[in-house]
């Protein structure tokens, strides 16, 4: 827990000074680097090691159920015949590398800090093509945040991309009507988009899968709720009224989160993957807008060294990540 903890004191270090490129530079790659070279960490290496060990081309296609663009890396590791750390490494490097651009366009540093327990080490250490989905979800939305960006073409297909690493991101196409206005035929567009997506064979199974997994799964996540408070408390500190584009779709995670809690909450689990980093954006954007004070923004910092400490104290999956290790170990 020491060195976790030690890592993100670091960050909020480097975020004193938001705007030194030096400092975000250091950072970002210190991260590729932390998931690039992990060995035997996270409660999902052995599950990555079993589909590397019993990679067969034509069969794994069929099995990645449109998750194209991770079979892919399989694939190329397995003609290559790479190290199974060939995986890591594309995770770190494609990972962080969206999160550079994203950060480009949020220029805030702390943003590095927010997200550091949950989704660099919960997920970017274990669950590596979801990692790889919302570090693109994330530059996706960060784009139309901090962008007057009006085009909707992008985000479809960034969100597109995405899903090819983890089907779960097509969710996050119901969140671009509240990052742009859209007109009849835009919406249209989107609606036709799902349907024929909602259609298809490879997301159809997908979504039986999904069901059978987390609709219909007995197992519970005991930390979901508790997780989900804290990506709540951060959408009450970044509610601005004024704001109504964001303040509309802050209300929108938040249904979302609730209304997933209440539907399973294995399922909330995963979809506050997205729902964490979506509401610093919004957090951060009124914030530089000055429309929140520091003293909400020092609060967050505080909860999550807070957040850090309680899931290696009580989480059942924490002791899967200590000690960290390197893949040459």
């Amino acid at each position: 827990m020491l060195f976790y903890l030690f890592v993100l004191i670091l960050l909020m270090i480097f975020s004193i000074n938001q705007n030194n490129k030096i400092s975000v530079h250091i950072c970002l790659f210190f991260l590729m680097a932390l998931i690039s070279l992990k060995g035997d960490v996270g409660p999902d290496f052995s599950g990555y090691l079993y589909r590397y060990d019993n990679f067969v081309p034509s069969i794994s296609l069929l099995k990645s159920k449109g998750e194209i663009a991770w079979f892919f890396i399989e694939y190329i590791t397995y003609i290559q015949k790479w190290d199974y750390q060939t995986y890591t490494i594309f995770t770190g490097v494609i990972g962080i590398g969206f999160l550079i651009l994203a950060q480009r366009k949020i220029q805030y540093l702390g943003f590095l800090a927010f997200i550091f327990q949950i989704l660099i080490v919960q997920l970017g250490l274990s669950g590596m093509r979801q990692f790889i989905a919302v570090c693109i979800v994330i530059y996706a939305t960060s784009i139309y945040i901090f962008e007057n960006k009006r085009s909707i073409i992008k985000f479809i297909l960034l969100i597109i991309f995405a899903a090819s690493f983890h089907i779960s991101a097509l969710t996050m196409l119901f969140i671009l009507p509240f990052l742009i206005k859209l007109n009849k035929k835009q919406i249209f567009f989107i609606f036709l988009l799902i349907i024929v997506g909602l259609s298809s064979e490879i997301l159809a199974a997908n979504i039986d899968k999904y069901d059978s997994r987390y609709l219909q799964s007995t197992k519970y996540s005991s930390g979901a709720y508790f997780r989900f408070i804290i990506t709540a408390i951060i959408i009450k500190l970044g509610l601005i009224k004024s704001n109504k584009k964001l303040y509309h779709l802050g209300i929108l995670l938040l249904v979302f989160g609730i209304v997933m809690g209440f539907v399973n909450t294995i399922a909330l689990h995963r979809f506050n993957y997205y729902l964490l980093p979506i509401s610093c954006m919004i957090l951060i954007r009124n914030y530089q807008l000055g429309l929140i004070n520091p003293f909400k923004m020092n609060f967050v910092y505080l909860m999550s060294i807070f957040y850090l400490i309680i899931f290696f104290i009580y989480s059942t999956h924490g002791e899967a990540f200590v000690p960290y290790k390197f893949y040459f170990e």
